[in-house]
């Protein structure tokens, strides 16, 4: 499993498998309540169609459908059941889509019909964000104010924008770049951007501490508080912000700073704190199986690892909230009781009460 979206036809998640030749396999997977999945019968796609991306946005599903062995770009389709398909936009091989959310900061279960639509990503070396006011019948590239890259001879660094989030003072953008695209000695860390005119222009928050700390690869609203997560720019260890703000300063969290307990790469609100996920490299810190970390934090600022479980052996690729149920998709080692490992390395989701 690589990908998960949830909306109000229920969860939907994407699993590729990749035969002995050719193209990977691609296979769209419904649920209604993240533990028993049914395999689904797309309509409105191509018969042979690689799938480039899963998100669910203003009450609908989202995937970048492409025909397999093509340079094709592919077409960006939309679906309100997970089911049948209908296109939104062709693609551009220029583009690479990071995600695909809206601007509302309601439930993902509920009504977001009038929410503007953000795809987001980068454009050539350029960090990209795309507007639909209209369900995606019609899309408008927004105004991104210090988002350009770096191209060179034979080296590029492209700024990336991860997502959008809306806060209590208007949307939030994310990602990393750079700090100055001009000076090619830095590296790459956390970028924000704010808009408050419904995100048609978006101003770059200022670089300052501890941003070149955070190579951020989600963020999380609850209330007032941000929190934004990721891997250390120095070091492979799991680094959190706060943001009190809106995401106009920010301050560090407390995190392990353990390399064996790896990064963070996914954080959800949930009734009280934030769940983060995050995978240890075992090339990295010399153990094995694989971990996968659950962490957790009442107060954003404060992170610490739950004890081992399930998610030992696994590697979770994507994660979403579907009312009060966390559910996280992935791939993992079959396990016992004996917490034994044993083949194969498949398919595999969690689910988390909260």
């Amino acid at each position: 499993m690589v990908d998960v979206a949830a909306g109000p036809a229920g969860i939907v998640a994407l699993s590729a498998h990749g035969p002995d030749e050719g193209s990977p396999t691609m296979r769209l997977w419904g649920s209604a309540d993240g533990v028993t999945w049914q395999s689904i019968n797309p309509k409105g796609l191509p018969d042979r169609v690689y799938i480039g991306g899963l998100w669910g946005a203003a009450g609908l599903y989202w995937i970048r459908g492409a025909l397999p062995d093509s340079d094709d770009p592919g077409i960006l389709y939309r679906s309100s059941d997970g089911v049948t398909w209908r296109p939104s936009r062709n693609m551009s091989a220029r583009l690479q889509i990071w995600s695909l959310v809206d601007g509302c900061g309601a439930s993902i279960t509920g009504s977001r019909e009038a929410c503007p639509i953000f795809l987001t990503g980068t454009k050539d070396v350029d960090g990209a964000i795309l507007r639909s006011t209209d369900g995606g019948d019609t899309w408008a590239a927004a105004t991104v104010a210090d988002a350009t890259g770096f191209k060179g001879g034979q080296d590029a660094a492209p700024v990336e924008i991860r997502g959008v989030v809306a806060t209590s003072d208007g949307l939030l953008a994310y990602g990393n770049g750079l700090p100055k695209a001009s000076d090619t000695s830095g590296y790459l860390q956390a970028r924000f951007w704010r808009s408050t005119d419904a995100g048609v222009r978006w101003t770059r928050v200022p670089n300052a501490a501890p941003l070149g700390e955070l190579n951020v690869h989600q963020v999380a609203v609850a209330d007032r508080l941000v929190v934004a997560v990721g891997d250390g720019v120095a070091d492979q260890i799991a680094v959190a912000l706060t943001s009190t703000d809106s995401g106009r300063t920010w301050a560090r969290s407390t995190t392990s700073g353990a390399a064996a307990e790896g990064g963070l790469s996914q954080v959800l609100a949930g009734r009280q704190g934030f769940v983060g996920l995050g995978f240890a490299n075992p090339a990295q810190v010399d153990t094995f199986p694989v971990r996968e970390f659950v962490w957790t934090s009442d107060d954003g600022a404060t992170w610490g690892t739950g004890p081992a479980g399930d998610l030992e052996g696994g590697i979770v690729n994507d994660a979403v909230r579907f009312g009060d149920v966390i559910v996280a998709v992935g791939r993992a080692w079959t396990t016992n009781a004996t917490g034994t490992w044993e083949a194969p390395f498949g398919p595999a989701v969690w689910t988390l009460g909260l």
